[in-house]
């Protein structure tokens, strides 16, 4: 036994099946793993096999798909026989690492043009193109298993594909044998995982995912779930209870808590069912991970971001060194389209595992390095510096470390990111090779005398100050944080980006009242990605008595107590306001990065001073600068 997690790292059995352990990775392959293909890439093989080498137990790997592929999709065609030796390819690059390799089925007709249709209108598909779906992929399993895969996992949730809207007593209002009573409803479900198990055996496991209940009244409920469950007996192997909706199964800062759909789990559990009950959403934390499992509200628990920010994730527990998991931001950057890129804030190796290794420079000799900023981008040098075996020396003007990170240790929702801003600050301070000089902006001159072999400027960014009359009445959004009681009641913030609206959400939530007002006709444009926005958005909304925010609404004058703005009719309109914040967005500082240009024999600039950015930006720019020197 483990004594580090001895439940999460501990083996299960399942039938003549047996799991390294409880943790299990779903399907979340990266965008633009495939350009093309209609077999799995390289690059694709390389990403699971990487999530393996993290300690998964199963790794879901996705994109096995049945004929013609629909472009965007990410997908593979797994009925075509020149995909099968990059599928066997796959299987066993999970294998090396002791996990087993698991394939997704989502069921899809057939459009006109041989295309499958993501959405179809269930009730007009007759029920003998239903039992060809199900004899269709049931193949598609054997298919995988004659490739070398252990199981499948069938996607039933969210109402999304046709296994669960068939499922669903909102959308299915079918009169046939597969609409009506519960029974008929899951019927489908049912033999589909009859038909798996009857071409691949026993020990090709089947897990299902469902949504624990839907968000209606007259929806699938958390009894229907257990129902199922207990209909599946000797079908299906693991059943993953996922939320309700499908943004919601990716939380955010935004979420009531850090796991909010364990109750689903838990309900399942303590029914009395016998499959294995995944839990899902919102696991990260090793310790939630392991109270979960000791209080029997699952058997197993499901986390992909665990391990698209921390390969090591598995190794890191088994060691004992859970403080040396970076957290997740769970910004969903890693769930969205990102320049023809997938992304992950804190781990620049995310859809990269392929080539990164080969691009850094291996370290010849101990350099002495100074990094100019203690922001975002300086700390990640600093950290990935001292870990090359450097010797870093951290200048930081202010008093503390963090940058532009430091609202999060006053914003609510921002707890993500103060965890990883803590996580930084405890990695420095424990690291011999980093030294850490606070509240020392330091003078070219002296620096140019300090021999250092490398100097990195990380000065970052400063604020853009619209030709607005009377704007220097307007304090800087960010420059409130900590200091909530200097601002007034009624508050208006000009500038509707992330920066802005966030900003008034937590002024909301101290009880200040908050008008925003945005140029554009859409609010904080820059936080749409992949099923973040709607929780933002509904954050939001749930303050919508003390927080407006005016659209298409363009300012003209601040005073010291009011602001006009005119409409989109060309309407003039004033607000009073106690305080007035400027959210207008931030420019590069390449004159404060140029100013050490010349002090150490090189020189590099990082973060924001070079390239108007994010964090994650930030974190890459340093990650990729610190594995050349």
């Amino acid at each position: 036994m483990n004594p580090y997690y001895p439940k999460l790292l501990s083996p299960l059995q399942i039938g003549d099946v047996i799991l390294k352990n409880r943790m299990i990775c779903p399907p979340s392959q990266p965008y633009h793993a495939q350009a093309g293909e209609t077999w799995p890439s390289d690059t694709l093989i390389e990403c699971y096999a990487e999530r393996a080498r993290g300690g998964a137990a199963i790794v879901t790997c996705d994109g096995n798909q049945f004929g013609k592929i629909w472009k965007g999709s990410n997908g593979w065609d797994s009925s075509d026989p020149d995909s099968w030796t990059y599928m066997a390819q796959m299987a066993d690059a999970v294998h090396f690492y002791g996990a087993r390799a698991h394939g997704v089925i989502m069921v899809f007709p057939e459009g006109i043009d041989g295309v499958p249709v993501f959405e179809p209108d269930q009730e007009k598909l007759p029920a003998d193109t239903l039992y060809h779906l199900i004899d269709k992929y049931s193949d598609l399993a054997k298919y995988m298993a004659d490739c070398g895969f252990d199981g499948t996992y069938i996607h039933m949730s969210y109402k999304m594909v046709l296994t669960g809207q068939l499922m669903s007593p909102i959308m299915n209002k079918r009169t046939d044998e597969f609409g009506g009573s519960f029974e008929n409803r899951t019927r489908f479900a049912l033999e589909l995982c009859r038909k798996i198990k009857e071409k691949c055996g026993k020990n090709f496991l089947i897990e299902a995912s469902v949504s624990g209940h839907e968000d209606d009244p007259n929806g699938w409920t958390l009894d229907d779930t257990v129902a199922f469950a207990k209909a599946a007996e000797g079908l299906i192997d693991i059943l993953t209870i996922r939320s309700m909706e499908i943004d919601n199964q990716h939380p955010t800062g935004f979420a009531k808590s850090r796991t909010p759909f364990l109750y689903m789990a838990d309900y399942v559990k303590k029914a009395g069912v016998k499959q294995a009950i995944a839990a899902s959403a919102g696991f990260f934390r090793p310790d939630d991970c392991e109270s979960a499992l000791e209080a029997g509200s699952a058997d197993l628990i499901s986390m992909a971001r665990a391990y698209i920010s921390n390969p090591n994730y598995g190794r890191l527990l088994y060691e004992g060194r859970a403080e040396d998991i970076i957290p997740c931001l769970r910004c969903n950057k890693c769930h969205s389209p990102n320049h023809n890129l997938s992304v992950c804030v804190v781990n620049p190796r995310f859809a990269s595992e392929k080539t990164i290794d080969r691009r850094n420079i291996p370290v010849t000799r101990e350099k002495k390095v100074a990094v100019i900023g203690g922001g975002p981008a300086g700390m990640k040098a600093a950290v990935e510096l001292a870990e090359r075996g450097h010797k870093v020396t951290l200048f930081e003007k202010s008093g503390r470390l963090g940058g532009m990170m430091n609202h999060s240790r006053y914003a609510a929702f921002k707890w993500p990111m103060k965890d990883l801003l803590e996580w930084f600050e405890r990695k420095i301070a424990a690291n011999p090779g980093i030294t850490v000089e606070l509240n020392c902006e330091p003078d070219p001159g002296w620096l140019e005398k300090q021999d250092y072999d490398v100097v990195i400027a990380a000065t970052g960014s400063k604020h853009v100050i619209p030709p607005i009359p009377g704007i220097g009445n307007a304090r800087p959004a960010v420059d409130v944080y900590g200091d909530e009681d200097s601002v007034s009641e009624d508050v208006v913030i000009i500038g509707g980006g992330e920066v802005g609206v966030e900003t008034g959400l937590h002024l909301a939530q101290k009880g200040k009242r908050v008008t925003v007002i945005e140029m554009k006709d859409i609010v904080a444009e820059e936080a749409k990605r992949g099923h973040y926005y709607g929780m933002f958005l509904a954050a939001v909304r749930e303050y919508e008595d003390s927080l407006k925010i005016i659209l298409k609404a363009t300012c003209t004058e601040v005073g010291k107590d009011q602001v006009t703005y005119t409409d989109e009719n060309g309407e003039e309109h004033i607000l009073k306001a106690g305080t007035v914040l400027l959210a207008a967005g931030m420019k590069s500082d390449v004159g404060g990065a140029a100013r050490y240009m010349n002090c150490g024999r090189q020189f590099y600039h990082i973060g924001d001073c070079d390239e108007m950015g994010d964090l994650q930006t930030a974190f890459r720019s340093a990650y990729m600068i610190s594995h050349t020197i």
